[in-house]
């Protein structure tokens, strides 16, 4: 038989095969054939197979290929049989079972088939799936595209997944079906399924992580439905889960942030009476309380006695619907304080009434820390500021001229601090220092690191002062350095003990012992031979314990490498000098700054010097001294007055922004030019000093103080102004260098002293005229309302009484206008006192309301009086004079106002633990208002708002005047709200006090 037969009768018998027979190439894991059986029993075309990998056909999904090979490539005669299922086009559920085996390839050499049989005997029909026939169900699938919605076995195994799986989770139907579900869960969860009533319930729902196709999870949320057959028993379980990963990240981030901020929040429903506090609350709290809790008593137990009173208010307060917020401090298990800040908002119902309180929790103890520690760093640094041993200066770049020295420049040099600043620091430099001192600045300038300089400062008294500097430049924000600061010490003596070192060893015991720094000496191991009393206060260590000790346990471990560094360039021959920090004895840190020298004995270095200064302090107020100078680099531009700095030739060398915006010029234009070009101060006769003739060039060139007071200067626009100026001469250690001039405008100030003298001069003969004219008016006025009382008790016609009511009217409101201007005139000269007496608060207000009943019915107007329930019943006070207040409020509203009503309110405040009150009164009518550009004049004496209101209305414009002074005298103020037309609101305060236990004031 040739070998296309042979080829033609094998595929007529694998096709023929009455089981289903698969043939697939273990090179490309494509299928290369596949019989009929096959195709019938998994319902698929063969030209759809051919296109296929194994693990898309469902029977093989799980099939791996590399497997099957290494287990059977040993012996393959061998064969692998396995169990699955598939799913039928009818819903039908097949279980089956595969028998695995390899088959040669034709061609020599070329890797093996495998060949995978279904047998028909071995096809077996099971339960099928219920088919959903329900419409609703139906729908309720189709709309929950975003659910997963599986039916399962009893133990787990999927039967059903909808098609949202393969868009939710990357699989498709066919890989989750007959698999179990715990397979596709997170292992964490996968074991607790294996728990009892855990894989699925009737009654809870599940939040679990379910494993994405690309290996991701997402948390869902599964609720479950157990179908039940005729006996009760479990058919199936059908389970609907929803995608809740972005929930669960915004939960987990919200918990985060709450841990990262330590705010915890809380929810109090006052309709159930629940309180759930979140986990970071509880955690704030050290878990002493529960997550939800009946009432706030476990909280309230917390909170330190000295706090809790207040905070029991503040819930006080809260329950009835106020939002608030408080500081308090709670006490934990372990001892512990931490202070709390809580918030809270409170919802109501329609008609008010609290049903909600949502608020947080923050621990805010680390910031309450922070701020003490800061309160207690910023007092510690202005003290060592102020008692700083220290010459700390500032300095301009260019020339070195002193901006800023700090006040023991006095006892270091004998200048003080405003004799230096403007100077140049080389000028108080020995002569021989300068050229080193430069070429230091120089290097620093260049961002070299340089160890402190040395040099010698001249004293005001001429003896020369050792002095070592440390500099730093200050740069701005563009990295443009303009300033320098320095801080030096005064080495004076330690030089002199270091050239007594020199001579004998009796000096150098001397320098030893009496240094001001901490002084030793150490072998080449680094070991203490000796030390001086300063060494051991610095370190706290002994002299004892000292000697013989190596330095390292003392050096704090991030300055180690750095001083064996330093200490081993010494042992090399070269001193040294730098910072760092050491630990004392008791554990505490302290910055010091080391000079290391090496000890040479017959050109052989033998050991190590060190002399030791504590610069903790240094270091601390090196930011009080930059806040310091940046003050008093403001300081010259901020002052009203102008000031200009003369050369010794009178040419300006300085002025500041006040003085060149007086004179009118741009501060750079004057600079260098002449004074007299700048100042120009005019003669008696009109004519401008120039040259030698000006009495301030006279006064700059001899060097003489000189004080102007009230000439007139002119300005670079031409105008002129009145000025006061002083001028002093600038010495620099007995050699003149220039002057000083101040001067300011009194132009405006000359006019006032003038109109107030005639103010006070018109004011005085007013008071007195008023004073007099009160008292010699009121005599024959009260003899002519006596004789009108007289007259009208005499027989009158009709006619005759009506004149007589009108004189009598007439009378009364002249006697009034006198009483008005009497006591405006006591209270302008200062006579008015006031009583202080019980006043019965609602009794005084219902007698003026009585006093002015019948005169607001005669108008129609309605008057209503208001008494606060804060106001005390009894208070002290000047009765008359508040009710002279009151009177005059509610004339006026009545005689301003025509329709509406009037009414008089009072209120109180009362200052917490005391017997002091603050009462509020207010008249409100609805009259004619006061435009407001006119409410300014209301309160001036004699002042009417218009001439016409005065004729119609009539009165002195007094009485609004002296109500305003009455209230002041009693401690309170007066003020007006009031639109025209719409009415006004005239108010007063007035403080006061209740009566004592006792009865007394």
């Amino acid at each position: 038989m040739t070998h296309a037969a042979e080829d033609w009768v094998w595929e007529q018998m694998f096709n023929k095969l009455p089981l289903g027979a698969i043939l697939i190439s273990a090179v490309d894991e494509q299928v290369v054939k596949v019989n009929d059986r096959f195709c019938e029993l998994i319902e698929s075309e063969r030209s759809a197979l051919l296109q296929r990998k194994p693990s898309e056909i469902q029977v093989l999904s799980d099939l791996s290929i590399n497997q099957t090979l290494l287990s059977l490539t040993n012996d393959r005669t061998s064969r692998l049989k396995k169990d699955c299922f598939f799913i039928r086009q009818d819903g039908s559920r097949f279980s089956v079972s595969v028998d695995i085996s390899l088959l040669e390839h034709p061609s020599p050499g070329e890797a093996p088939w495998i060949l995978c049989c279904l047998g028909q005997e071995t096809v077996q029909k099971v339960t099928s799936l219920p088919v959903i026939k329900n419409d609703e169900l139906l729908a309720l699938i189709f709309k929950s595209g975003q659910d997963l919605i599986s039916i399962s076995s009893e133990d787990g195994i999927i039967e059903y997944i909808s098609p949202s799986a393969t868009d939710i989770l990357g699989y498709t139907q066919e890989e989750m079906t007959g698999k179990h579900r715990a397979a596709f869960y997170h292992e964490v969860d996968s074991e607790q399924m294996k728990e009892p009533g855990k894989l699925f319930s009737d009654d809870h729902s599940f939040i679990r992580r379910i494993r994405h196709k690309n290996g991701h999870y997402l948390w869902f949320e599964t609720s479950f439905q157990l179908i039940r057959g005729t006996k009760g028993e479990i058919a199936k379980v059908l389970a609907i889960a929803r995608n809740i990963t972005k929930r669960k990240i915004d939960e987990d981030t919200l918990a985060q942030a709450q841990r990262i901020a330590k705010i915890g929040s809380w929810r109090w429903d006052l309709i159930t009476h629940t309180l759930t506090y979140s986990e970071e609350m509880r955690r704030i709290y050290g878990y002493q309380i529960s997550t939800i809790e009946s009432n706030h008593d476990s909280l309230l137990a917390m909170v330190i006695p000295e706090d809790r009173e207040r905070v029991e208010s503040i819930v006080r307060k809260a329950l009835v619907g106020t939002a608030d917020e408080v500081i308090y401090r709670i006490k934990l298990h372990d001892g512990h304080i931490r202070t709390i800040r809580a918030q809270w908002e409170v919802s109501v119902t329609n008609d008010g009434r609290p049903i909600e309180m949502v608020g947080m929790a923050q621990d805010i103890t680390e910031q309450v820390l922070i701020e003490q520690q800061s309160l207690d760093n910023e007092n510690k640094y202005k003290l060592i500021t102020e008692n700083s041993l220290d010459f700390i200066s500032r300095s301009t770049i260019e020339c070195s001229t002193f901006l800023y020295c700090s006040p023991s420049c006095y006892s270091l040099l004998g200048y003080r601090p405003e004799e230096m600043v403007g100077t140049s620091a080389f000028d108080y430099v020995y002569a021989e220092d300068i050229p080193s001192l430069q070429e230091y600045f120089s290097s620093c300038l260049v961002g070299k690191l340089l160890t402190p300089i040395t040099f010698r400062y001249i004293h005001k008294d001429g003896r020369h002062i050792w002095f070592e500097v440390n500099c730093k430049y200050i740069s701005t924000q563009d990295n443009q350095r303009n300033e320098i600061i320095s801080i030096a010490r005064d080495i004076s003596e330690r030089k002199m003990m270091e050239f007594k070192l020199k001579e004998n060893e009796q000096r150098y015991r001397s320098l030893f012992e009496y240094n001001p720094s901490a002084v030793y000496s150490m072998n080449l191991d680094g070991d203490y031979l000796t030390a001086n009393h300063n060494l051991q206060e610095l370190t706290g260590y002994t002299l004892d314990e000292l000697v013989g000790m190596y330095f390292g346990p003392i050096v704090a471990e991030k300055d180690m490498a750095r001083t064996l560094y330093h200490f081993n360039l010494a042992k090399e021959g070269r001193p040294q000098s730098y910072d760092l920090t050491i630990i004392h004895k008791d554990g505490h840190p302290i910055e010091i700054n080391t000079i290391n020298i090496p000890i040479f004995v017959d050109d052989e270095v033998v050991g190590v010097y060190g002399i030791t200064r504590d610069i903790t302090e240094r270091i601390r107020t090196m930011e009080e001294i930059k806040k310091l100078s940046r003050e008093l680099s403001l300081l010259l531009n901020t002052v009203s007055e102008g000031i200009i700095g003369l050369d010794i030739h009178g040419q300006v060398a300085f002025i500041n922004p006040a003085g060149a915006a007086m004179l009118d010029y741009e501060p750079l234009t004057t600079i260098g030019r002449p004074c007299d070009q700048i100042v120009k101060e005019i003669r008696h006769d009109g004519t401008f000093y120039r040259g030698e003739d000006s009495p301030l060039v006279q006064a700059v060139r001899q060097g003489t103080p000189l004080s102007r007071a009230e000439i007139v200067l002119w300005r670079g626009d031409g105008t002129s102004f009145l000025a006061n100026y002083q001028v002093n001469p600038i010495w620099d250690q007995g050699e003149r260098k220039g002057a000083v001039m101040v001067f300011r405008d009194i132009t405006d100030e000359k006019e006032i002293i003038r109109a107030k003298e005639n103010a006070e001069r018109a004011d005085q003969a007013k008071t007195e005229f008023l004073t007099m004219m009160s008292h010699e008016l009121r005599t024959p006025m009260n003899g002519i309302i006596g004789m009108i009382e007289l007259l009208k008790t005499t027989g009158l016609d009709e006619d005759q009484r009506n004149y007589t009511d009108i004189l009598m009217e007439s009378s009364g409101s002249l006697l009034h206008i006198l009483n008005e201007i009497l006591d405006f005139s006591k209270i302008e000269t200062g006579n008015m006192t006031l009583n202080s007496e019980p006043i019965d608060v609602q009794a005084l207000l219902e007698s003026i309301v009585d006093l002015f009943s019948a005169k607001a019915k005669e108008k129609g107007l309605l008057l209503s009086c208001s008494i606060n329930t804060t106001v005390p019943d009894v208070i002290i006070g000047d009765g008359l004079r508040l009710r002279q207040v009151l009177v005059n409020l509610i004339s006026n509203a009545i005689k301003f106002t025509n329709e509406g009503s009037i009414s008089m309110s009072v209120e109180g405040l009362h200052r917490t633990g005391t017997q002091e009150f603050t009462l509020a009164f207010q008249v409100k009518d609805t009259g004619i208002g006061i435009p407001a550009e006119q409410q300014h004049q209301l309160f001036m004496s004699f002042s009417q708002l218009h001439p016409s209101l005065n004729r119609k209305y009539g009165g002195t414009g007094l009485g609004l005047a002296i109500s305003k002074k009455l209230v002041e005298l009693m401690g309170g103020v007066i003020g007006v709200e009031s639109r025209e037309q719409l009415g006004s609101s005239f108010y007063f305060t007035i403080p006061t006090r209740t009566l004592n236990e006792d009865g007394s004031g």
